[in-house]
């Protein structure tokens, strides 16, 4: 059993709606949003001073960002622990973790620790937005605070992803989709034995990793870091299969047609595809990095279009009737895989007047999928240096933080700059 955090909850506000419907909110979703479905998702940010220390400013006005009708909760807590092992999310993130009703559109907490800093976490749910949206959520709020106001006005029009008729998508897509119930997924001890750590790549590490990427063109820090990724799931595969596979998340905002460009400004749903490659393994250790860059490169092209998410919009239409879905690739059977969420592209700004966070990641519950998942997001400090939240087995971890490289340092409380607190002595 994981050591657990103590927090003591000091304080819960509800934050009642200021424009309250006569009867019962309901939100409207798109097809997209239903790929994901209704699970709570956070963006967790670690700040380092502690709260005596703060004195933010207030904004000009109380904005409407979320639609009016929407009531929030504001929780407060302190934690007594000396220590917190960040590199362990089981041990830091997951603990920290206010639990709020599945029926509130969003949570605002704050959590003080006794090592000195605190955390703010954002709490929604994903049925509302993907990590583009939740990242745009807290950063519209900093936007608000230093300007007095937003600079994209937020977006909640759903009515942009309609299906076709009559529906038109490939028969393949079936295959890419499974329904999210206990019979088609590991157990819950197979999925509890998969270990939750944070690393951190320092930007000297992603700049030499591009160089030996690239080709003729420079390879991207995505492409950069899943040609490294692959081939690190290929020694930790080893001779136990033929074949590793990669999968990505693939944001499509800027990946729609025209006809797409006004609707997507400041739009907050989701609009996430899936794409993936399988790969020999021999064919991945031999290869160089801009093999792999390569590879990610055409398979993120390939879905990076306006009739992929239109097929999406028409398939769910056909199938949400059924219950929850979940991508195939991604529950763990075949091929040892590792799913990739990239956060690197979307602008992180989370000063409120007390400085920027010292780390910001994305958080979800444990889940019963069996795939290795990494979520990859820039500094909030703006040094070049990448943090990755991952989900992975013990025999990829212990490959990662045995690879003479060093690329992927797992994170320490003295590395985000904590000092732990003095023990009193009698």
């Amino acid at each position: 059993m994981k050591n657990m955090i103590p927090i003591k909850v000091k304080q819960r506000t509800l934050i009642k709606a200021s424009n309250p419907p006569s009867s019962p909110p309901q939100a409207t979703v798109s097809n997209l949003d239903l790929i994901f479905g209704h699970f709570q998702i956070s963006l967790i940010s670690i700040y380092p001073l502690p709260l005596l220390h703060l004195k933010p400013s207030s904004p000009p006005s109380k904005p409407t960002f979320l639609p009016s009708s929407i009531t929030s909760i504001l929780s407060a807590a302190e934690s007594d622990q000396t220590r917190i092992d960040f590199g362990d999310v089981d041990r830091s993130l997951h603990q920290i973790q206010i639990p709020f009703g599945l029926d509130l559109p969003l949570s605002l907490q704050l959590v003080q620790f006794a090592c000195g800093g605190f955390s703010v976490s954002w709490s929604t749910s994903h049925l509302l937005l993907d990590g583009h949206g939740l990242i745009t959520l807290p950063t519209a709020w900093s936007d608000f605070l230093w300007t007095g106001a937003f600079l994209e006005s937020p977006s909640h029009e759903r009515s942009i992803f309609v299906p076709r008729s009559p529906p038109q998508y490939k028969p393949s897509l079936k295959q890419e989709f499974t329904l999210y119930k206990p019979d088609a997924l590991i157990n819950v001890l197979g999925g509890a034995s998969l270990l939750r750590k944070i690393y951190r790549v320092e930007a000297a590490d992603v700049d030499r990793i591009r160089v030996r990427a690239s080709g003729h063109v420079r390879a991207t820090r995505l492409e950069a870091m899943s040609a490294y990724l692959w081939k690190l799931l290929a020694t930790a595969t080893g001779e136990l299969d033929m074949t590793c596979r990669l999968a990505w998340l693939v944001d499509g905002r800027t990946r729609l047609g025209s006809k797409y460009n006004d609707a997507m400004r400041g739009y907050l749903g989701n609009v996430i595809s899936y794409t993936w490659r399988e790969e020999r393994v021999d064919e991945i250790k031999k290869q160089s990095l801009a093999y792999g860059a390569r590879l990610t490169k055409e398979a993120i092209e390939d879905v990076a279009c306006e009739e992929r998410f239109e097929q999406l919009v028409d398939w769910m239409e056909e199938h949400k009737a059924a219950g929850k879905w979940t991508e195939t690739v991604g529950v763990g059977l075949g091929a040892p895989t590792i799913v990739i969420s990239s956060m690197i592209s979307f602008r992180v700004e989370l000063d409120f007047g007390f400085g920027a966070p010292v780390m910001t990641l994305p958080w979800l519950r444990p889940s019963r999928l069996g795939s290795c998942s990494f979520t990859i997001v820039r500094n909030p400090k703006k040094d070049g240096s990448l943090f990755v939240s991952a989900r992975l087995w013990p025999r990829l971890a212990e490959v990662i933080e045995q690879d003479a490289e060093r690329v992927f340092r797992p994170v320490t409380a003295e590395s985000l700059g904590f000092v732990p607190a003095p023990v009193s002595r009698l």
